[in-house]
């Protein structure tokens, strides 16, 4: 991530002349053998203005057996490496957009360090794309410290969505871009420290999923998700849940007791 406060250039992006050029050799394929030369003729302004057309010529020669040969010899460009399929490299984004909040900050007890912030990201002049963004450890550091709302930021990560469904039924999809330092299993492991280092900052949808693929856990503020059957889990993560919940049931056993104990009729003072 690094902060950009001007337009990104990549050697990958080519201007064309918005002109066709005239007189241009060019190869050409033509169905017919017999055709060694073939005209294309396309109107310039010109052209137009003088009554001619300019023309682009294409020359084929052909040898003994028939079979054509390019007069212009093709260029042979290496063959693109070969990498191993990954996850993570899996909906790989790059973004420009400006901050659109404030960043924010939360040293978990994990020792683990998440910030957050949003992204407005320009799909046309009357159109914006709003991108969640979260930052981990090192690089939630640097977000904290170094970007301001307004600023014009370059990030890549990881694209992934979330969809959820309003009060008025319809459902809405929310766009995040994710940036760990660690692998995919890494990561994944990190938001279970994190959920049971402060399960009160998680939503709890076990009760309530609106969809067999809707998340178990949410996080309140940063929308990150988390399910008991999936597939990068560490293996403690369902004894610790069981853990967790008979901790919930006996805390919640005790304030049950303590408000019935309250409402006791013995404690009331008669008129």
């Amino acid at each position: 991530m690094a902060i950009q406060h001007a337009p990104l250039f990549t050697k990958n992006l080519h201007f064309l002349p918005k002109i066709p050029l005239t007189n241009t050799h060019l190869p050409c394929l033509s169905p017919n053998p017999k055709s060694l030369v073939r005209l294309l003729s396309f109107p310039t302004k010109k052209d137009k203005q003088f009554g001619t057309h300019g023309r682009v010529k294409c020359t084929m020669d052909y040898n003994n057996n028939g079979q054509y040969e390019r007069s212009v010899a093709s260029q042979q460009h290496p063959r693109p490496s070969v990498i191993q399929w990954k996850k993570e490299l899996c909906n790989s984004v790059q973004l420009i957009g400006i901050v659109a909040t404030p960043v924010q900050i939360k040293h978990l007890s994990s020792g683990k360090v998440l910030a957050w912030s949003r992204l407005a990201v320009k799909k046309s002049p009357t159109d914006t794309a709003w991108i969640n963004l979260t930052f981990w450890d090192e690089l939630a550091h640097v977000a904290s410290q170094h970007i301001e709302k307004g600023h014009q930021i370059y990030v890549s990560g990881r694209l992934v969505s979330d969809t959820v469904e309003a009060d008025d039924g319809k459902q809405q999809t929310y766009y995040k871009v994710k940036n760990y330092a660690a692998n995919t299993t890494g990561s994944t492991e990190e938001l279970w420290q994190a959920f049971f280092a402060n399960p009160v900052d998680w939503w709890d949808n076990r009760k309530n999923k609106r969809s067999p693929n809707y998340p178990d856990f949410k996080h309140k503020d940063t929308g990150e998700a988390l399910w008991i059957e999936g597939r990068y889990n560490p293996p403690w993560v369902k004894s610790q849940l069981s853990i967790l919940d008979s901790r919930l049931e006996s805390f919640q056993d005790q304030q049950a007791s303590m408000g019935t104990n309250f409402m006791n009729g013995g404690d009331f003072t008669p008129f």
